[in-house]
């Protein structure tokens, strides 16, 4: 399948054609081998468990709707229900959700890349080696998810749309930094809470199987990479000065304000020729408020959890209306998600043991009849 590209060239050409942004700050190797981190050692093990190869998990040669690639329920689209959708015909509403698919893993394919930058910053600054172990599973993540990402639009959905301005300024922002801990604060506790809560939902609503089984494989290792952004961050930030801490302070609430108004998807409606009409109804769209409350549900409780929840940030939570979230049983929900990855896995998983264990006695019966070993 060709892919059809809506990416901005003039952005890209502001962005040094490849994006390319200085890095600052100092690689830190750590010798005190004996030294350990025992939470961030289980979490280690896990990343080292919970790796999966897509080439084998995910079933590539699945037809999708080439209409519908994801299976996207129309009530996941930000223009639907309004007057405008409503007078759509069935063919254009075919186009809209082929395109909002297109941009949807757009931008999780790009916040991927990105995120992948940005673990490797994290792994050479950060100053313990438990850390940076971890750190080094989760690049084999972010890489996996590139690929996927990439993979199913290309050979799926067939278009592909640039990074958000609002996500690509924070994530800008986070790399021209040389303290490590803004990288963090960008990739785990804002971008990737936002992954888990939407991957969440398609893992459970979706109606495309090859995109419901990616998504909660995807969960799955969102998850293990907000935890990591926890625990590096909650044993860090009570260490910072007030000026130190202000700084911080001011770039959450401003990224969080990105993801409450600007992360928008006006492109779609541009390039469909849909012009205000659509963006005002994309802005008001009951798919755009349950997209915020999700992902404020996961940020706020982080937040908090790391001591990024001093006056100011609760102020700005205040006036986006989400700092109620901060009471919010993100323990269970955590369980909760586990639990759902693991159900909505076991089939899929299964099936792909049932398949080594055949390439096994495959490989078996191809020895030679005298008993002598098959090459």
């Amino acid at each position: 399948m060709s892919t059809a590209d809506y990416m901005n060239p003039e952005v890209l050409t502001e962005l040094a054609g490849e994006w390319a942004v200085p890095l600052q700050g100092n690689a830190v190797i750590d010798w005190d081998y004996d030294r350990r981190n025992d939470k961030m050692v289980r979490l280690y093990k896990q990343g080292k468990q919970r790796q999966w190869d897509m080439d084998d998990r995910l079933d590539w040669d699945h037809e999708t709707d080439p209409d519908d690639p994801l299976g996207l329920p129309d009530d996941f689209i930000s223009i639907a229900g309004s007057p405008l959708w409503d007078r759509l015909p069935e063919n254009e509403r075919r186009l809209v959700r082929r395109h909002s698919s297109g941009w949807l893993y757009s931008q999780f394919l790009h916040s991927e890349q990105a995120a992948l930058v940005g673990v490797g910053k994290i792994l050479l600054t950060v100053e313990d080696l438990d850390s940076k172990l971890y750190a080094a599973t989760q690049m084999m993540d972010e890489a996996r998810h590139v690929e996927g990402f990439n993979r199913f639009l290309h050979t799926k959905i067939g278009l592909r749309y640039g990074l958000s301005p609002s996500i690509s300024a924070m994530f800008e922002h986070a790399m021209r930094e040389p303290r490590w801990d803004f990288a963090v604060l960008a990739a785990h506790i804002l971008i990737e809470n936002m992954g888990l809560a939407t991957f969440g939902v398609h893992r459970e609503r979706l109606k495309d199987p090859l995109a419901r089984s990616f998504s909660a494989y995807v969960a799955r290792d969102e998850a293990r990479h907000v935890a990591f952004g926890r625990l590096l961050l909650r044993s860090y930030y009570p260490q910072l000065s007030e000026t130190e801490l202000k700084e911080r302070e001011d770039f959450v609430v401003e990224g969080c304000w990105a993801l409450r108004d600007r992360y928008v998807d006006d492109e779609i409606w541009q390039n469909l020729g849909y012009g205000e009409e659509a963006i005002r109804a994309s802005r008001r769209s009951p798919a755009k408020r349950e997209f915020r409350r999700l992902v404020f549900m996961r940020i706020v409780p982080g937040l908090k959890e790391i001591g990024m929840f001093g006056p100011r940030v609760q102020e700005a939570l205040a006036k986006m209306g989400v700092l109620g979230f901060h009471t919010v049983d993100e323990e269970g929900l955590r369980a909760l998600d586990d639990q759902a990855a693991v159900d909505a896995l076991t089939q899929r998983e299964m099936e792909f043991r049932r398949l080594d264990v055949q390439q096994v006695i495959d490989l078996g019966s191809a020895a030679p009849s005298d008993g002598t070993p098959a090459p």
